[in-house]
């Protein structure tokens, strides 16, 4: 008897895109992404890119970006 391997949970993920910085100066290192660290977890979103987030990353992005 073959034993059934138990269904991943897909977690519900939301849409958004964070624009990039309109920082101006020619030369300036600036570090065009955004990281969301939730319970150990770290999501690292490039701005400028649209990209599925889970709804909590979503939650913590949406206080910074209140548009998105």
């Amino acid at each position: 008897m073959a034993t059934k391997k138990p269904e991943a949970t897909v977690e519900p993920r939301v849409s958004i895109y964070i624009p990039k910085s309109d920082i101006q100066d020619i030369g300036a290192n600036v570090d065009q992404t955004e990281h969301v660290t939730i319970n150990g977890r770290t999501t690292i979103i490039q701005e400028g890119v649209r990209v599925d987030v889970p709804v909590d990353v979503f939650l913590v992005l949406r206080e910074k970006y209140p548009d998105l």
